[in-house]
């Protein structure tokens, strides 16, 4: 019943004072609201469990070479038999690659993500088909043409027929019959695996036996592995690991002992979301200290307020209530503030998240996940409480402790008023430290995004588009047949008005993917030195010109480079400086593998500036190039060809010429991956983007909610002192002199702020020096502007509250006393 009563009175007073109702619940909505929005991605991201059974026992099995600079592999086809023939600790072991399939038969050709698959990873995965079944060992074995789609191609391309087990389609111009339909849940690869995307179909793994022969080459597949029951990771670790020295054994004779093969294993979680748990977490604590900000807001609101009611609380007080009685009744008061603030913010919330969803960066797990989901109204509702008790504590206490006798004389000033001022002046103290810290990191985050952005790719996107091309091997299984599909698309594309030049690669620029082994000529490596890896790019037509890639010396590939002529490489200009730092490379040589190895001598006929192999925020990796024409298995043998077009109109405008062009070669033949060199480049920098962006978005608001705070401690201390403004201007100071007494006593406030967080931002930003390039931790300039912003901010909520006091007139003043 008393609780009743105090919801009651609690309404009362909210409604009663509507402009204290409406200031603090908006600012109450910005803190909860953001903490809501970003938690939708913590749980959409991180918390939310895999759609498998005991996902925390699924492991990934990884290889790791020292002399390749000990990164994580993943295995080559032989090995992964082994892993799964051998091993002692798991119940299941499986392999699985992601490739792409052209779907035809089905209206126009396009190519849908495909994943091999071992039949052991339905059972290490343990989910059943909502129709059909799964792959039989028989059927992965002997190369049998089934398919397993996903509910989404179910739905998509067959409508949701549920008589779709049975019928046919054409992957790559093969005939598979459907087997089965997973559920919608069920999404694998697992989504933020380095190596893999969630497929839209899944076909047997069947190894070919070039594949299994191909020991200690081609680290193309990924292992999953399930736990026993009972057995532990460093059990799993030292079972994986023994398994690799087996192997290491088989080894052909150049590598056979000299490479010091080991293995691992990593939880699944850990393998998907390490890249981004501790970026989300980060965004929660940045966000978390917004909240923190606005709840000493509404503190200070309180505060002002109880400075008000303190005739009421004294009268309650005489007529019975206890001190712990008031505290219970305010705290009631403040819960239900924070409950209508957090109301408010959920709808703020509910718009959040929908925009996280559209602005997350494409590597981001399972963003199109992120929602208003109920797990996050009821985290929603839990912090509003939290924060009610956070926020009203401080100012319940301070308003109940009043001297009955006192407060009950008419007339009589508050005699907390020097308590009151003390408590309000911290509280706006810690906000100015909680937002010196989220401006300083924000400045962090954007000055790295700056450097990012001056960062020289080594090529120019401007007015290049690419494609893929995929030509399948049931119609495209001799070399000539490809060699001359190429040659004639080459020839054609170049022919088509708005094409100024034209090139095909295995991969692309910020994209690579192949790496290979090389050693130069004459070159001998320390004991303990690490293998040279470079990227690999096998390349044709005027693929450096159209990509804008600029040559150091020596020429491009041309007409010279054939079948039948010395093999020819050109190479990045860092392996020049580091191999050849003061001679001509043009004329020398290397080879792939180790020095001693069978494969033959590729001659140097030209250096190319060095070009960015992933994201322009990492490291430039070393780069080979070898010319198409040169390859004597043809261009099949390399996958997909990636065809590079500059034009000399908008790229987006000849799309559907080249889409045309290759039509009329092949009808059948999708275009897939269709994008500009500009699309690339923006999508490298998107996840830091991302960061920046919300973390500036918190400093703003941030900001914002500090300068409202300072205003309104100022405003309010003009308030209670006007007597006392009066009687210094009656006395003969100045309007300057009042400004001035009133400026300096707020902006003291704010150096303490500002210096409190400037310490506080030197401990916390290490935890961003992960997102950071280029910059240090503890950026003086970064440290500086956001101190002087802020200052400069503070600076106006200060003045102008103190503008106003010299309106005052001193006599109205004095009478109102």
């Amino acid at each position: 019943m008393t609780l009743f009563k105090d919801l009651k009175h609690a309404v009362r007073m909210l409604v009663k004072n509507p402009g204290f109702s409406v200031t603090a619940i908006l600012a109450l909505a910005l803190g909860i609201g953001a903490n809501a929005s970003i938690f939708s991605v913590v749980n959409a991201v991180v918390l939310r469990p895999f759609p498998y059974r005991d996902p925390d026992r699924l492991l990934l099995i990884s290889e790791s070479i020292p002399k390749l600079g000990g990164q994580i592999l993943t295995v080559p086809a032989p090995d992964t038999v082994d892993f799964q023939t051998q091993s002692q600790t798991f119940d299941a072991v499986g392999s699985f690659q992601n490739l792409t399939h052209e779907l035809s038969g089905r209206g126009q050709p396009v190519r849908v993500r495909t994943a091999r698959l071992s039949a052991s990873v339905f059972q290490v995965l343990d989910v059943s088909p909502v129709l059909g079944r799964t792959f039989t060992e028989e059927e992965d074995k002997s190369d049998h043409k089934v398919a397993v789609l996903s509910y989404a191609l179910w739905q998509q391309q067959f409508g949701g027929d549920q008589d779709v087990v049975g019928q046919t389609i054409t992957l790559s111009r093969q005939t598979y019959t459907i087997i089965g339909v997973m559920p919608r849940s069920f999404v694998f690869p697992t989504p933020g695996l380095a190596t893999a995307n969630p497929a839209e179909l899944w076909v047997p793994m069947s190894f070919s036996q070039s594949e299994l022969a191909d020991r200690g080459d081609d680290f193309d597949y990924s292992v999953i592995a399930r736990l026993k029951s009972g057995s532990t990771l460093a059990q799993a670790n030292e079972d994986v690991n023994a398994i690799a020295q087996r192997i290491e054994d088989q080894y052909p004779p150049p590598f056979r002992g000299q490479v010091n093969l080991s293995a691992s294993v990593t939880p699944l979680r850990q393998a998907a979301l390490g890249r981004v748990q501790t970026l989300t977490w980060l965004l929660l604590g940045a966000v978390g200290l917004v909240l923190l900000i606005a709840c000493a807001n509404v503190a200070n609101l309180l505060l002002a307020r109880a400075a008000d009611r303190q005739k009421e609380i004294a009268i309650r007080q005489a007529l019975g209530a206890s001190r712990m009685r008031l505290v219970g009744q305010f705290m009631t008061e403040s819960v239900v503030l924070a409950l209508a603030g957090g109301a408010a913010g959920l709808l703020l919330a509910n718009w959040g998240a929908k925009v996280l969803a559209s602005l997350a960066p494409p590597d981001l797990p399972r963003a199109d996940q992120i929602q208003l989901d109920s797990t996050v109204v009821l985290f929603t509702v839990g912090l509003s409480i939290a924060t009610g008790f956070i926020f009203g504590t401080a100012p319940a206490f301070s308003a109940s402790a009043v001297h009955i006798s006192e407060m009950l004389k008419d007339g009589t000033r508050s005699s907390q008023g020097v308590g009151h001022r003390r408590l309000r002046s911290a509280v706006i103290v810690s906000e100015i430290a909680l937002a010196t810290v989220l401006l300083v990191g924000a400045g962090l985050l954007i000055r790295s995004f700056i450097r990012v952005r001056e960062t020289d790719p080594g090529f120019r996107p401007e007015r290049v588009i690419t494609m893929s091309v995929n030509l399948p091997l049931t119609s495209y299984n001799r070399p000539d047949q490809v060699s001359t599909f190429y040659k004639e698309l080459l020839a054609r594309l170049n022919a088509t008005t708005g094409i100024d030049s034209v090139g095909f690669s295995t991969d692309l620029p910020m994209l690579a993917g192949w790496t290979r082994v090389f050693s130069p000529e004459d070159w001998s490596p320390a004991p303990d030195e690490k293998l040279n890896i470079s990227n690999n790019s096998m390349v044709l037509g005027n693929y450096f010109q159209t990509m804008g890639i600029p040559l150091v010396r020596g020429r491009y590939f041309d007409d010279r480079d054939r079948v039948d002529s010395v093999p020819a490489v050109i190479i990045s200009d860092s392996i020049a400086k580091r191999f050849w730092p003061d001679q001509d490379p043009i004329g020398k040589r290397l080879k792939w593998g180790p020095p001693q190895g069978n494969n033959p001598w590729l001659t140097i006929v030209g250096v190319v500036a060095d070009v960015k192999n992933g994201p322009l925020d990492q490291q430039t990796r070393p780069h080979t190039y070898q010319s198409y024409a040169q390859a004597a298995g043809g261009l099949g043998m390399f996958g997909p060809a990636n065809v590079a077009v500059r034009s000399t109109v908008m790229p987006e405008s000849i799309t559907n010429s080249v889409r045309d062009v290759v039509a009329g070669l092949d009808a059948q033949l999708a275009v897939s991956n269709i994008r500009t060199m500009n699309e690339v480049l923006e999508t490298s920098i998107s996840p830091r983007r991302f960061n920046m962006f919300l973390l500036t978005v918190f400093a703003a608001a941030a900001l914002l909610l500090s300068a409202v705070g300072i205003y309104g401690v100022i405003a309010y201390s003009v308030v209670q002192r006007r007597r006392e403004i009066g009687v210094r201007m009656a006395l003969g100071a100045s309007r300057r002199d009042v400004v001035g007494l009133i400026v300096r006593q707020g902006m003291f406030l704010v150096a303490i702020g500002v210096t409190v967080g400037l310490l506080g931002a030197v401990a916390l930003t290490r935890f961003l020096s992960a997102l950071l390039y280029e910059v240090s931790p503890i950026d003086p300039l970064t440290m500086v502007l956001g101190g002087v912003v802020l200052g400069l901010v503070a600076f106006l909520a200060t003045f102008i509250p103190a503008h106003r006091a010299t309106r005052l007139d001193p006599v109205a003043a004095l009478r109102a006393e």
